[in-house]
């Protein structure tokens, strides 16, 4: 049993890490997880129970929450047995008694806690088809060992048995994960809807860009400067309080439009703390900096994103359609006095829509690289696990 709430979130992490959670899903879990123990550890809960003790109270939390490994097999799905399930199994086992179909089941036991509902439903295992009997041994008869099993083409399943599902989900993987051919590499991109929400990220990220940009050292330059008298210290909590807001629905925008999995929700704070206590809380959260440090960079990186963007779709866009364009108007300069009139020659026509082609292809590449890379960025920035 955990001695105190942060053992108790590292066991969860390691829980939830050794399963292979995805890192936001396991910093969203730390986050309900402490949210619902200091909860619990208030003097309401307290007086309600009539424990004294602080180890008293976090067990009683804890068994009312669940184990570090009960919960990472909620948010996962995976059921997995307790321990008061696996003794009781034993016992009845070594009494020679049925175990009762009522009895309480992993997943009852962790759905009757007080946890938050998981993201996905726990599935119970799949019951394995028995095997069909052995044909008589006789002429044409298969060869001992082969259990009368009719030979298939390869990943095929034969009738009337089941394949385990670690064994499908690699399937399904490895068919998945098939390497496309260099037409599909090339021309794919244009039918890929994830490259075009990325697009739509860069062209937003010069507009957020400047905004995470104004705030954060606006707001900093201001109450920093203000710490000294008594209306500082709310301000710079105010500070922190929007930096990580904007933090959250920065990582809500990365999800939508880049297609990574970020935090949902925000750290809580503590329970019945003056405001010194909330800053020092926010202060000394390495979130909150790493979040700040994200919003500075967000500037420099949404003038690039929107140029890359803007230049690639005008150029791409404006070469191909530069045929159409001449046709239609007459092109007319001047150059030291002279006007010149210029339309572009029937030969070079069929250059221009290819060279515009194959901007407008790279830049849609370009995009997708763009955000698969700043996704792992925001995701690095934004969600901080314990060391």
């Amino acid at each position: 049993m955990a001695k105190d709430i942060e053992t108790y979130l590292k066991d969860l992490q390691a829980a939830l890490i050794e399963v292979g959670a995805d890192p936001a899903l396991v910093q969203d879990a730390l986050f309900d997880a402490e949210e619902y123990l200091r909860a619990e550890m208030t003097e309401g809960a307290v007086v309600e129970r009539g424990t004294a003790s602080y180890e008293e109270r976090l067990a009683c939390a804890i068994d009312g929450y669940g184990t570090a490994e009960e919960v990472a097999a909620a948010y996962l799905g995976t059921p997995r047995m307790t321990d008061r399930a696996e003794r009781a199994a034993i016992v009845a086992e070594a009494a020679g008694a049925d175990i009762d179909d009522d009895a309480e089941t992993p997943e009852d036991d962790v759905a009757g806690r007080a946890a938050p509902a998981p993201a996905m439903p726990p599935t119970p295992p799949a019951t394995p088809t028995p095997p069909a009997p052995t044909p008589p041994a006789g002429p044409g008869a298969p060869p001992p060992g082969a259990g009368g099993a009719v030979p298939t083409q390869p990943g095929t399943v034969p009738a009337g048995q089941t394949v385990p599902a670690g064994v499908a989900a690699g399937t399904a993987a490895a068919a998945a994960s098939k390497r496309p051919g260099a037409w599909e590499q090339v021309f794919g991109v244009v039918t890929d809807p994830a490259v075009y929400k990325a697009l739509l990220y860069m062209f937003l990220s010069l507009a957020t860009g400047i905004a995470y940009f104004t705030i954060v050292v606006t707001g900093i330059s201001v109450s920093g400067g203000m710490l000294v008298l008594i209306i500082g210290l709310p301000l710079f909590l105010l500070v922190l309080g929007i930096v990580r807001g904007m933090a959250l629905f920065e990582s809500r925008l990365v999800e939508v439009l880049l297609g990574t999995r970020m935090p949902r929700r925000e750290r809580p704070g503590l329970p019945n703390a003056n405001l010194l206590e909330r800053m020092w809380y926010w202060v000394k959260d390495g979130r909150t900096w790493a979040s700040m440090a994200y919003m500075i960079l967000m500037l420099p990186l949404g003038i690039v994103y929107f140029t890359v963007a803007v230049t690639g779709l005008a150029a791409g866009v404006g070469l191909i359609a530069s045929p159409f364009t001449h046709w239609a108007r007459n092109h007319v300069f001047v150059w030291h006095g002279v006007e010149y009139q210029w339309n572009m020659p029937l030969w070079a026509t069929p250059f221009a829509v290819v060279g515009g082609v194959a901007i407008l292809l790279l830049c849609l590449h370009l995009a997708r690289w763009i955000g698969r890379g700043h996704a792992a960025f925001a995701k690095r920035m934004l969600v901080r696990l314990s060391s």
